[in-house]
């Protein structure tokens, strides 16, 4: 570059007026600055990254122990459920409360609102937790509910409870049909049989299995003539394909009280009685309360009458 090129731009620069050169001096140091600021953020941490992080790792902690503090209460519940099922009412002789879907969980799009958030994962895993952990409070709160009023009411739960067989054992010929899924004998289809069969002779006298109250007597499709019981404490009993009844709707009856007679009314291919057990409008195996009234020979020779018939 020459001499006087030089010089042209010297006197050029000079001749920019005073206020330019202190907006091109400012702008130089503005980029060194953000260049410099990249730099050390990238590098070296601020002190109000430092904080920010530490708050967030501390928050993370804190989740942490959240969490594992609602498992070991999901824990402690399974223990309580346990011991429930296992223990209390087995003592108390009911069965196991049923509420359809308590344990089922939610919709996944009920947690959809967090998925934009950041540690949205996170907060969906403690919301799902705590759902869980409702749920099976819920749970816990009925049943300890229900066993409570069993407890306080032993005494007058004992008469009412189904714990007897509904015909004399010596009467008794085979039981034809258990209660579960079976190959229906007049329809010829698998169907659902929601209680037991003894097979006896007709006329054989039926008994009361509890104290209750008579809620239906006569003729039901399929049952031929019926009585059903309604023993309290959510308990029901239900005596079909009956030949003669000896009650009314609305009637008083007691534990061993003769109510019918055997007979082969309704759908029914030979004189037997088709006793059920409900449980809060849910149908359960009679057989769990022969076992009060039944020795450990009599349920054994039971079973093996049942693998002759070809019906276990």
């Amino acid at each position: 570059m020459s001499d006087t090129t030089t010089k042209r731009k010297i006197i050029y620069l000079r001749s920019w007026p005073r206020g330019y050169k202190l907006l091109l001096r400012l702008f130089i140091a503005l980029v060194i600055a953000a260049v410099g600021n990249v730099l050390v953020s990238n590098w070296f941490d601020t002190p109000k990254i430092n904080n920010i992080r530490r708050d967030n790792n501390r928050l993370e902690r804190e989740y942490d122990i959240l969490l594992d503090k609602i498992h070991s209460e999901e824990i402690t519940l399974s223990d309580i459920k346990h011991r429930d099922h296992f223990v209390y009412r087995p003592l108390l002789g009911i069965d196991t409360l049923d509420i359809p879907r308590v344990y089922s969980d939610y919709n996944d799009s009920k947690y959809d609102a967090f998925n934009s958030m950041e540690y949205g994962d996170r907060i969906i895993e403690g919301w799902q937790s705590i759902d869980r952990l409702t749920r099976k409070l819920y749970y816990a709160s009925l049943s300890l509910d229900d066993t409570q009023d069993l407890a306080e009411n032993k005494e007058e739960f004992s008469t009412v409870i189904p714990a007897i067989w509904p015909i004399d054992r010596t009467k008794l010929k085979y039981v034809s049909s258990l209660y579960g899924m079976r190959m229906h004998p007049r329809y010829g289809s698998w169907r659902m049989h929601e209680g037991v069969d003894l097979s006896a002779p007709k006329g054989t006298p039926v008994y009361a299995t509890g104290n209750a109250v008579v809620v239906r007597a006569g003729w039901r499709r399929g049952y031929g003539y019926m009585i059903e019981l309604n023993h309290g404490f959510g308990y029901k009993t239900r005596y079909g394909h009956l030949s003669k009844m000896y009650v009314g709707a609305g009637d008083s009856v007691t534990r061993g009280q003769v109510i019918a007679d055997v007979g082969n009314t309704g759908v029914s291919s030979g004189a037997h009685l088709h006793y059920e057990v409900r449980f809060r409008d849910h149908t359960v195996n009679p057989i769990h309360y022969f076992n009060k009234d039944m020795s450990p020979e009599t349920y054994i020779d039971l079973m093996q009458q049942l693998e002759v018939s070809g019906e276990k």
